[in-house]
């Protein structure tokens, strides 16, 4: 039997990966937020026992992935995508409620866990101040941007709260055999088949960053193009004038990044060559520039090599299933009613 912590396995606790979401919503959720706020930000979005969720918990959840959709999704594609981010937000917090309710249930007769759930959350908050210099820059931070820090320390404790009860009822009980993981590769084994992979840098030049003209966007395009043909390096132009997500980091995307392209652009980048530049390409969303550094050979990978990865997949499927019926046997009982219908302004395209 192979047995790893929720570590090893590339699973953050509860807690770590909610403070994570919540310090990365502080600085990308601001225009985001502000759509999606147009309307009435205490509209309850369901009610879970005797506690309800408000359309503003919802919104604040999804502000990060949102953002990235409207990097990737323009209109209709967009709106689409939005509603499913913010139906699966509020299916999260349904759930969390669930959690926190069990949670209060079992700690509120156990004295000693709520000792070592308050120890842990005064460490937690200890660190905290000590990254920033002083309990009083910590309050200062927080306030400015908009977090109440007692009500946040009141959100950290139910995370803990929430990781003792997952770890007891869930991730312990989670078993991979070996047999199992070998059994997976070999009735999986396209899989392993090592897909080409593209080292990939880009530039994108969008249509909604020059007031929708695309005549004024492909000047731009085309102005950047020539200065590649001249011998300018690719890189500190996307750096200067790519308008998309990784601009700062010279157009540089990663493997997988790649891999989820759109099929047409992807059909273009699959046919370059190491060190060549693509034409001028057109998308919905504007006009792209690729160069490709460096290209991998598709190739077929051994199960040693890939043990990790198995057991990590199996790992996150197997928690997820047990999570999932954890969480069913909790609701029962439970009065849970969901408010249907799409209170968000829509569309959210730019």
């Amino acid at each position: 039997m192979v047995k790893k912590s929720v570590k090893q396995a590339g699973i953050l606790p509860y807690s770590i990966s909610l403070a994570i979401v919540f310090a990365l919503w502080i600085s990308a959720s601001g225009a985001v937020a502000n759509d999606l706020q147009k309307t009435n930000i205490n509209a309850i979005r369901a009610v879970v026992g005797d506690d309800i969720i408000t359309q503003s918990e919802v919104v604040k959840r999804s502000a990060i992935v949102i953002r990235e959709a409207q990097e990737r999704y323009q209109g209709n594609e967009l709106n689409n995508k939005v509603e499913e981010i913010l139906k699966n937000t509020l299916d999260e917090l349904v759930d969390r409620k669930v959690l926190i309710k069990e949670a209060q249930r079992l700690f509120g007769t156990n004295e000693a866990g709520m000792k070592d759930v308050e120890k842990e959350l005064d460490a937690f908050v200890k660190n905290a101040v000590k990254n920033v210099g002083s309990l009083s820059k910590y309050y200062e931070i927080a306030e400015s941007q908009g977090i109440n820090p007692i009500e946040k320390k009141q959100e950290l404790k139910e995370d803990f709260m929430i990781d003792k009860i997952m770890k007891e009822n869930v991730h312990g009980k989670v078993k991979i055999q070996p047999k199992l993981m070998r059994r997976y590769y070999d009735e999986n084994i396209d899989e392993f088949r090592q897909k080409k992979e593209v080292q990939l840098r880009h530039i994108m030049i969008k249509f909604s960053a020059h007031n929708n003209n695309k005549e004024e966007t492909l000047t731009i395009a085309q102005k950047v193009q020539k200065c590649i043909k001249n011998g300018d390096d690719f890189a500190a132009l996307a750096k200067q004038y790519s308008e998309g997500s990784h601009a700062e980091n010279g157009g540089m995307w990663s493997v997988e990044e790649v891999n989820e392209l759109r099929k047409d652009l992807r059909d273009v980048v699959f046919q370059l060559k190491d060190n060549e530049v693509s034409d001028i390409t057109e998308s919905p969303i504007g006009y792209h520039l690729f160069k490709v550094e460096l290209t991998k050979p598709e190739k077929m990978q051994e199960y040693e090599t890939v043990q990790e990865e198995i057991y990590k997949k199996l790992y996150r499927e197997e928690t997820a299933r047990l999570k999932n019926q954890y969480i069913s046997s909790l609701k029962t009982g439970i009065f849970i009613k969901v408010i249907n219908g799409n209170p968000y302004p829509l569309p959210l395209a730019r």
